[in-house]
């Protein structure tokens, strides 16, 4: 057969190749323009072979031997999740794929806390592809997106403070909620009373205690006390938490917490 022949009837037939010891780059580009998978068939393809087979085929690269890192740069750019059939990226490699999506650290082995904080920083989701993350990674995950608490088992506090800091609804987030950990995140936001589940047993009083304690700070956070003055969920009689803030703030504020009161009152 002629070589024109073997192209037709590899047009036809690209697995043929495999059957064809001594091909020509004619017969090569006919398979892989069809299906770049094939190039596991061919030994010693050129460059162009190589290129067309990876364009119709990114996966393709795990039948490259030794591709060099401008190849390997240019194909995490069209797809980053190649990076599972590369072996041994450099870290200008994996840098460019977590740089596409955070997801791709579930394809680094052995990865450095550093990838990973910057996978998180990126999407805070590929912390489910992290295995035992530290405390500082869980922090960078919940601080891009509350909705990390999903992947974290047993949050700490202080994880906790910063998921409901940024929302409240985080409360949701949390399944092992108890009286402790509410008392501890209610120092940092009483926006998350809408979400206390009444079982708990927090009071009226307790939580009056914990807002005093709050607004007597002459360091209280301004933040704080603007969500204290305008928080739907405490006032009237008629609420669920009937607490006085007002009245709170004149007898028991600092000079700071009750400057900052009157502003927001105003303002409300």
């Amino acid at each position: 057969m002629t070589e024109e022949q073997y192209i037709v009837a590899l047009k036809n037939n690209p697995h043929g190749i495999r059957n064809i010891p001594n091909s020509t780059e004619g017969m090569q580009l006919a398979c892989v323009e069809q299906n770049g998978m094939l190039l596991q068939y061919i030994k010693n393809p050129t460059d162009r072979v190589i290129e067309t087979a990876l364009t119709q085929s990114p996966r393709a690269i795990q039948y490259v031997e030794n591709p060099s890192d401008k190849l390997l740069i240019a194909l995490v750019k069209q797809d980053w999740a190649v990076l599972e059939y590369i072996q041994n990226p450099s870290d200008e490699v994996i840098r460019i794929a977590l740089e596409q999506s955070g997801w791709a650290i579930r394809y680094i082995k052995n990865s450095s806390e550093e990838l990973q904080l910057t996978a998180v920083k990126k999407q805070y989701d590929a912390l489910q592809y992290i295995a035992n993350p530290s405390d500082r990674v869980k922090m960078a995950a919940v601080e891009s997106n509350y909705l990390a608490l999903r992947y974290i088992p047993q949050p700490t506090v202080d994880i906790l403070k910063a998921a409901v800091l940024q929302n409240p609804q985080a409360m949701r987030q949390i399944t092992d909620l108890d009286l402790d950990t509410v008392v501890e995140l209610l120092k940092v936001s009483t926006l998350i009373l809408g979400y206390v589940p009444k079982q708990l047993g927090l009071t009226v009083d307790m939580v009056r205690n914990i807002i005093i304690e709050m607004i007597a700070n002459p360091a209280v956070e301004a933040r704080y006390v603007r969500e204290l003055v305008s928080n739907p969920v405490i006032g009237g009689r008629q609420s669920t938490w009937p607490i006085d803030i007002l009245l709170l703030v004149d007898v028991y504020g600092s000079i700071q917490a009750k400057k900052i009161a009157i502003d927001q009152y105003l303002l409300y």
